[in-house]
């Protein structure tokens, strides 16, 4: 399984726009990329003529990290001649590219938490690497009447105490826009009276149009070149993207922060690459003004073509070479079986009906936009233009727009947190008054939950997390001057704490901290419930359960065994009834075992919605988290559809696109009230196994039964990757040592004595021999 930071990052969306153009043509299709940020004239030859050069002297070997003292050189002569700016070489860093610069930077100067503006639309790269820094991207939409601009005003109300940093792209990547250096000077008043760095990825400074004067932030004067960092390199101004050098100018102490990162990423660049990149920077320069002129002209007619087409507005851009019109007009409108809803619905019409490849806006923060990149020859421009002239006015209000009601709140945290079980009552004192101290008035919620009997308490200033616990518990009651059973802090934003569950068993107390997805809240609360149920002689089977003309059949078993897609199975057969996808509290009442299922509503993965036909309409009316709205969100590997992603054609939404979404849906709705059962005579257990050799059903004797049962796993049963087998096959207890798994023994030796159980290999039976159990 791969880390959790990269689930939290997606691909960069041009790159695989970019990749997708270069396929189809591959296949001989006749594709326009209008994607690309990339020069389409050729290296300028003395810079090619360097590198042959350097290759004949046998300059291939390692160079010093930092880059060699030439190019350090060179760059520094190059930002004094253009920008009247002062660096000396111990202040400069080569990298692999401006993106290395602009990483390796963000490593350096960002902490777990701080948070980094980012005005939008933005270049993709910017919020992923704040997010691989375990930062926070504070986004500023800039507005279009304002030039896409970040306004003072804007700037002074987006900084906090936890701000670190700017960055500001001068030109934009992607609206072109460009600072004149009284807006700068305005924006620098801001950023003066502030401990913050600007990061100014200046890239496409010498790309400006119109007699355009581009002026470098830290050119303005001492006090704020003390504070900025300047990424640049020579990718876009000299058509050597494929040398890959960047480079950082800024304070020695920072460069050499980012120099020592670099010693343990990527190194030195390319040696041959370095030698090509003095020339460019030391060398004639007639080139660069030769393809600004070019990239003038080409803008000029693309915007000429845009204004042509009704409903469109563009943006006039300053510099760079990308125009970014807004399309919004179109959405809602359809053509050729696809209706647009959004920009990526749009960037897979032109690809699919006109062969264009553009990039969606919603890749840059502003989804009523898409980017159109004029880095490529006049012909492919007006080839490219009458495609996308000729599909744009195919495209006709479409007679029934879906009306979307779905609830989806996005989680930072994804995964399941560890759980501490606390003894000592210091640190549980001190851990509820530290929780305490944040749950301030204004974001306090609170209510009791009765869960099997017992009333437990949140308190929590997640209103999501409020939320989805109202929805999935039964309401609990307490009396005035009462205290409930047991009480759960569930506390974000707690500065210097990473994501952790806490348990003190003594007072019931459980304390969650930093997790804002419901499943560790909910998996605290049945564990607790769990615990200070057993005195009571009440406990659970975690499994899910079915229900047939009153009696109960629970499937219990391993990641892998199949236990979702039984479940389904079951449930389509005739008065199979749904009792719960995840626990039943077990108790005994003479010589039978009543099954209750404690849960108002399920708490269900969103990816199960291709077992069901019926699960895809209840979801869009449930509560929801984590459903993706983005391709670059998804992580299903194995979805059918890969390259037709209904993402990509404009839908919403994509409930499979992830194993982390879940919803919260009613039993009820499935197959009204006659479809579930709350309460069950228990019958029969069900353990699963999953390969193709076993017998497809053993009834097992109750010594054989509970030693499976205590083991958590079958003997030869086939193991899903990172399963790990949990005693009782039950995540949920909190608390494990040898008086507890006593009691769970004592449990299920008495169940045994009043249910059969069977061992199952999924892998080979039919739900009819699982309904014939009941």
């Amino acid at each position: 399984m791969v880390s959790e930071r990269v689930t939290k990052i997606g691909a960069s969306p041009t790159l695989k726009i970019s990749a997708k153009a270069k396929s189809m043509k591959a296949e001989g299709i006749d594709v326009i990329d209008l994607s690309v940020g990339e020069p389409d004239f050729p290296t300028p030859e003395n810079v090619k003529t360097a590198a042959i050069k350097a290759i004949e002297q046998n300059f291939t070997k390692y160079t010093e990290n930092d880059g060699i003292p030439e190019l350090r050189k060179a760059v520094c002569k190059r930002l004094k001649e253009d920008y009247g700016l002062d660096y000396k070489p111990n202040e400069v860093l080569i990298s692999t590219g401006a993106k290395s610069s602009l990483y390796h930077l963000i490593q350096a100067i960002v902490n777990e938490g701080d948070e980094v503006i980012i005005p939008a639309p933005y270049w993709v790269t910017y919020p992923e690497c704040v997010n691989l820094a375990k930062g926070k991207p504070v986004i500023v939409e800039t507005r279009e009447e304002d030039g896409f601009l970040l306004t003072p005003e804007q700037l002074r109300a987006a900084i906090s105490p936890s701000t670190r940093a700017i960055i500001l792209n001068n030109p934009s990547n992607p609206t072109g826009a460009a600072y004149s250096k009284d807006q700068l000077l305005a924006l620098a008043e801001v950023i003066k009276k502030e401990d913050i760095y600007i990061i100014a990825d200046e890239i496409y400074s010498r790309l400006v149009y119109d007699g355009f004067q581009f002026v470098s932030l830290a050119a303005l004067g001492e006090d704020i070149k003390k504070k900025t960092i300047i990424i640049n390199g020579v990718s876009k101004s000299y058509s050597m993207t494929g040398w890959r050098i960047g480079y950082a100018a800024g304070p020695a102490e920072i460069i050499g922060a980012m120099s020592k990162i670099q010693s343990h990423t990527t190194s030195n660049a390319c040696s041959i690459s370095q030698k090509a990149s003095v020339e460019a920077l030391a060398g004639p320069q007639y080139e660069v003004n030769r393809m600004a002129a070019e990239f003038q002209r080409r803008r000029n007619y693309v915007l000429m073509r845009l204004q042509q087409i009704p409903g469109i507005s563009c943006f006039k851009p300053q510099g760079a070479f990308y125009l970014f019109p807004n399309v919004s007009s179109y959405y809602g409108k359809e053509a050729g079986g696809i209706q647009i809803r959004n920009s990526y619905g749009l960037a897979y019409y032109l690809l699919r009906e006109a062969r264009v490849a553009i990039v969606p806006g919603d890749a840059f923060g502003a989804d009523n936009y898409i980017r159109i990149s004029y880095a490529t020859s006049m012909e492919n421009l007006e080839k490219g233009m009458d495609r996308i002239a000729e599909a744009m006015s195919r495209l006709k209000t479409a007679k029934k727009v879906k009306k979307i009601y779905l609830q989806n709140y996005v989680t930072r945290v994804k995964k399941s947190v560890p759980v501490e079980v606390v003894v000592e009552g210091k640190l549980r004192d001190a851990l509820v008054t530290e929780m305490e101290s944040h749950l301030g008035y204004e974001n306090y919620y609170e209510w009791n939950a009765n869960i099997n009997g017992t009333i437990v308490q949140l308190r929590t200033n997640v209103g999501h997390l409020y939320d989805f616990w109202v929805e999935n518990w039964f309401p609990g009651q307490i009396e005035a001057g009462l205290e409930p059973h047991a009480v759960i802090y569930a506390v974000d934003n707690v500065p210097g704490r990473e994501p952790r569950a806490y348990y003190h068993p003594e007072t019931r107390t459980g304390i969650l901290v930093n997790a804002d997805n419901y499943g560790p809240l909910r998996k605290l609360a049945l564990g607790m419930v769990l615990d200070s149920s057993e005195h009571l002689g009440l406990n659970a089977v975690r499994g899910m359960a079915v229900g047939l003309d009153g009696n109960g059949l629970v499937l219990v078993g391993q990641p892998g065994t199949k236990k979702t897609e039984l479940f389904f199975e079951l449930l389509k057969m005739p008065r199979v009834q749904a009792q719960t996808n995840e626990i039943v509290f077990v108790r005994f009442s003479g010589s039978k075992a009543v099954a209750d299922a404690v849960e108002r509503k399920f708490l269900i993965p969103t990816n199960t919605v291709e077992l069901d036909e019926r699960l895809a309409k209840l979801f869009d009316h449930s509560k929801c988290e984590n459903v993706v709205t983005r391709r670059e969100d998804c992580t299903d590997r194995t979805c059918p559809l890969q390259d037709e992603c209904r993402l990509d054609k404009g839908v919403p939404y994509c409930f499979r696109a992830s194993g982390e979404a879940q919803a919260m849906l009613d039993p009820n709705w499935m197959a009204g009230p006659q479809g579930y059962a709350k309460r069950t005579n228990l019958k029969t257990l069900v353990i699963l196994r999953n390969d193709q050799v076993s017998p497809a059903v053993v009834e097992l004797s109750k010594e054989e039964a509970l030693r499976i049962l205590e083991s958590g796993e079958p003997s030869g049963a086939v193991k899903s990757l990172g399963a790990k087998a949990q005693p009782f096959f039950n995540p949920h207890l909190l608390v494990i040592n040898e008086d507890k798994l006593a009691i769970q023994r004592m449990f299920f030796s008495r169940l045994l004595d009043q249910v059969k159980c069977c061992l199952v290999n999924s892998g080979v039976a039919t739900p009819d021999q699982l309904k014939a159990l009941l």
